[in-house]
């Protein structure tokens, strides 16, 4: 009688685990989704999107219905800026009449061709919009204040910025639409005492002449920043003088500002005069870039200063605190707080801001 292989008629067999080659097998298809998501996520950030978003102002003159303008944001130096052709398919035929950048479109490399060529792109597709740009928190100083052998205030990438035909936003600017006006300014002077301060600078100024500091190797680049500033604020007060109660007002700042400082700052504003933190009909922002990473479909991953998957509001998109309209960006590169560079999830992309007084 022949044996059984195992000797006994009731021992188990025992069973095998999954084989080396099926391990592997599994491993190479996770890498293959990573890097097929990764391939796909990449496409998404060579190619800006276009956003639209309303600023609904009820008793809106009816001479600004329909007003657009274009936000871009956060460019950190990203080749992006340099595809005319992208641009030009994203804008063409789009009838914005003004561009405002919020900053941070050098960043941290110092890097600024990539924002010449983007200004460049934007008056060959709308040569008659004016470009305002500010500095963000990552762009180098755009003021000189210490010596750096030469005479000029402004940096090289805002003078570069400006001879490409992009005017640099440091006091309120007019831009005049037939019979209306809009003023365009830096948010933190509505936050200033531009008289009284003027004052001070006055006093500052007569002090370093007495000492001959504008003659000074190192005191003279302070000293010319001063006098840059007095020009700055006296400037300012002119164009608060000129502004008028139907005059369309929009701020201009790279953070987004909080909830408590805009209902704090609404109620300190005075309302005598129409160049008032009250009467700004949108505050324009950047910065936040929508979070950088975020999930599919859902919130973003982390924000500074807000946490793990904050809420949307107050990160990205319009916001309306009491009588105020925020804008945030989304920005078009990514942000600084980032362990790691790039967008997840959130492609480049601008708005096309309009202003209504239709509920949308």
């Amino acid at each position: 009688m022949g044996r059984r292989n195992n000797g006994y008629i009731f021992v188990e067999q025992k069973r095998r685990g999954p084989g080396v080659g099926c391990v592997v097998l599994v491993l190479l298809l996770i890498v293959s989704i990573a890097g097929a998501g990764v391939l796909i996520n990449t496409g998404f950030n060579r190619q800006v999107t276009l956003e639209t978003a309303s600023v609904n102002i009820m008793g809106l003159d009816k001479g600004y219905e329909g007003l657009q303008i274009l936000h871009i944001s956060d460019l950190h130096a990203s080749p992006l800026g340099s595809d005319l052709t992208m641009w030009k398919q994203l804008l063409n035929s789009k009838n914005f009449k003004a561009v405002v950048i919020t900053g941070d479109m050098v960043g941290k490399s110092g890097e600024y061709e990539p924002f010449l060529s983007l200004i460049h792109n934007l008056k060959q597709i709308n040569a008659e919009a004016p470009i305002y740009f500010i500095a963000g928190d990552e762009d180098p100083a755009p003021v000189l204040t210490t010596n750096r052998g030469t005479p000029q205030v402004l940096a090289k990438w805002v003078l570069a910025a400006q001879e490409e035909g992009a005017i640099y936003l440091d006091r309120p600017t007019l831009l005049e639409l037939g019979k209306k006006k809009v003023w365009f300014t830096p948010q933190y002077l509505y936050d200033v005492d531009a008289e009284g301060m003027l004052n001070t600078l006055y006093n500052q100024k007569a002090d370093m002449e007495a000492q001959g500091m504008q003659y000074d190797s190192v005191g003279g680049a302070t000293y010319r920043a001063l006098v840059y500033r007095i020009e700055l604020l006296e400037r300012t007060v002119i164009s608060m003088r000129e502004m008028t109660s139907a005059d369309l007002q929009i701020a201009v700042n790279h953070t987004p500002l909080d909830t408590d400082y805009i209902r704090e700052s609404l109620q300190w504003a005075e309302e005598v005069h129409p160049f008032s933190f009250r009467n700004i009909s949108l505050l324009m922002c950047g910065d936040l870039c929508a979070g950088g990473w975020r999930l599919p479909g859902g919130k973003a991953l982390y924000v500074k200063d807000r946490g793990w998957m904050p809420d949307d509001d107050g990160v990205v998109g319009m916001q309306r605190i009491n009588s105020l309209n925020q804008y945030i960006s989304p920005g078009l590169g990514s942000p600084g707080w980032q362990p790691l560079p790039g967008r997840v999830f959130n492609p480049p992309t601008v708005t096309l801001i309009k202003f209504t007084a239709k509920l949308e």
